[in-house]
């Protein structure tokens, strides 16, 4: 439904962008790739620290991203929840695979998050654990509310930049360092952008998976940036799914917001009451301490049949406030009729190995939010996600800041732009939106919530035979070369997620393998790096121990 594709609802949103033409040879400071949270959070820390800030985005910042689509909820110490609890929790939801390390920065440093929040002039409302922010209307995502207020900060800072239409193909490295990016305009021009340091905040790859609730264009550009680099990737074969999400034909794929009717009742094809028949009780305490469980059942009993939720007997006067007031703006009748739902792939736990710095392996690349790995371990706490954007954006920002102002470098003689394709004949446009479908439908059946030898190996070669065929497609426009980019990258990712899945014999948080079961402490408490040979096209795994 068009409510809830926020590039559409916002548009008066891209005046709060400073739009500006691609200019070839650009030079910056610090340049922030991702205009999500942790994105816009990163560029507004390096702005305060004094350095020139670019941040690159595909669209107006804040808006196409997943953030844009979040409950808006905050994870972190408060008066009433203390930090030794906070990282306790944290850790044990993560199954014992977490950094511990950073969880305990994430705890030390979430009050300057909370604070930055309640400079941005938003409604905070507490929690047990954290807190959620308030969304100004009933019938708006607070998700949207959040970005708008931080995208409307980014607005009122000069020395900020936000360049929009850029499709980031690469980062400029050479031997000792980073030194910018290089990708294409709207027009397709080849287009280079220059800075001692850049920031990685591109989100994560939900969006690879048939059923998903990220937006449609997070499908791992980060990881595979990251890769093309020659950063290693730590723990990506655990993926987190919802397990609730809407399934019906013709509406999104969004979430169902929490808290859950108690009136409400999931129906599996039998008609039996879900809940009831797995011993699940509440879905409001099932969906947080028992989400992979729960996912894992409702993924089950989707094989048999369509899953249904039923809001038939929910009192008309709940219909009037938040979540339940978000339906109310599709085109179809939840008060009156039951509707499909499905688990969905939410949050990836892996990603790019950071310090306590946000720095990588690469001097003058650094990285925050969905795309960094070691908070989370085998699964996410709830609100961590946001609270990593927050706290980890502010560290990369700044550190990325420190960086280039105390490390200034001698740039490379600036390039000549150059159109980065050609028209070509053919329907290239079909091929590939086959071949996303094909990449989504691999995802959701050899590496969805459930998992097994079999099914791997059958995804490696599908998604092998996928990439041939895709890098032999001839894009004819630029929207064409930007979703080849996107499925090269896509089917990157799905492949660096069946090898880990195959190699890890056990069963642990979000990552279940259905022929080994049991979650193993004694031989499998440890974190996967696959690392990508490109002159080879070959990943290669090793393993360290958790901690």
């Amino acid at each position: 439904m068009k409510f809830f594709k926020v590039e559409m609802i916002f548009k008066i949103g891209m005046a709060l962008c400073s739009l500006i033409e691609a200019v070839v040879g650009m030079e910056k400071d610090v340049i922030v790739i991702g205009g999500g949270c942790a994105g816009m959070v990163a560029a507004l820390e390096g702005r305060e620290e004094g350095a020139e800030v670019v941040i690159l985005n595909r669209g107006p910042i804040g808006l196409g991203t997943n953030s844009a689509l979040s409950n808006a909820t905050f994870s972190g110490p408060t008066m009433h929840y203390a930090p030794e609890k906070y990282v306790e929790d944290t850790l044990q939801i993560g199954k014992g695979i977490n950094r511990e390390l950073l969880v305990r920065l994430m705890a030390k440093e979430a009050s300057l998050g909370f604070s930055l929040l309640r400079s941005l002039d938003l409604k905070l409302v507490e929690l047990s654990d954290g807190y959620y922010v308030k969304s100004t209307r009933p019938d708006l995502i607070p998700g949207i509310t959040l970005v708008r207020a931080l995208a409307g900060e980014i607005g009122k800072v000069s020395g900020i930049e936000v360049l929009t239409g850029l499709y980031v193909t690469g980062i400029l490295k050479d031997a000792e360092k980073v030194y910018g990016v290089r990708g294409f305009d709207r027009k397709g021009e080849e287009v280079f952008i220059y800075a001692p340091a850049v920031v990685l905040a591109t989100g994560g790859a939900g969006a690879i998976y048939l059923r998903n609730d990220n937006q449609k264009s997070i499908m791992g550009q980060g990881y595979y940036l990251a890769a093309k680099t020659g950063l290693e990737l730590w723990d990506i074969e655990f993926v987190q799914f919802y397990p609730l999400v809407i399934a019906q034909p013709g509406l999104p794929s969004l979430l169902l917001y929490p808290p859950y009717p108690q009136e409400a009742r999931l129906i599996n094809a039998a008609e039996e009451d879900v809940l009831e028949k797995h011993g699940l009780g509440d879905p409001n305490k099932a969906h947080v301490t028992e989400r992979d469980r729960f996912s894992a059942i409702l993924f089950q009993e989707g094989l048999k049949g369509p899953l249904c939720m039923d809001y038939r007997t929910v009192p008309t006067s709940r219909w009037k406030r938040h979540p339940l007031s978000l339906l109310t703006r599709m085109k179809f009748d939840f008060q009156r009729e039951p509707f499909a739902v499905s688990p969905a792939a939410h949050f990836f736990m892996g990603g790019v190995r950071i310090d306590e710095n946000g720095q990588t392996s690469v001097p003058g690349l650094f990285a925050c939010g969905e795309v960094a790995w070691g908070l989370h371990g085998a699964n996410r706490k709830s609100g961590n996600a946001l609270m990593e954007c927050f706290v980890f954006g502010r560290i990369a920002g700044r550190s990325a800041a420190q960086c280039a102002l105390n490390r200034r470098i001698s740039l490379p003689k600036l390039k000549e732009s150059s159109k980065d394709f050609s028209y070509h004949s053919g329907s290239s446009r079909e091929t590939l939106r086959g071949l996303r479908r094909r990449i989504r439908e691999i995802a959701w059946t050899c590496a969805g919530v459930v998992r097994s030898e079999k099914g791997l190996r059958e995804g490696l070669a599908k998604v092998a035979e996928s990439e041939i065929e895709l890098k032999g497609v001839a894009p004819q426009t630029v929207h064409d070369k930007r979703l080849k980019e996107d499925l090269m990258g896509a089917a990157f990712v799905l492949k660096a997620v069946l090898t880990a899945s195959l190699s890890r014999k056990e069963s642990r948080g979000s990552f279940v393998r259905e022929d080994f079961p049991r979650q193993d402490d004694l031989n499998s408490r440890i974190n996967s790096c696959l690392a990508y040979n490109w002159e080879e096209d070959r990943l290669s795994i090793r393993y360290h121990p958790a901690g």
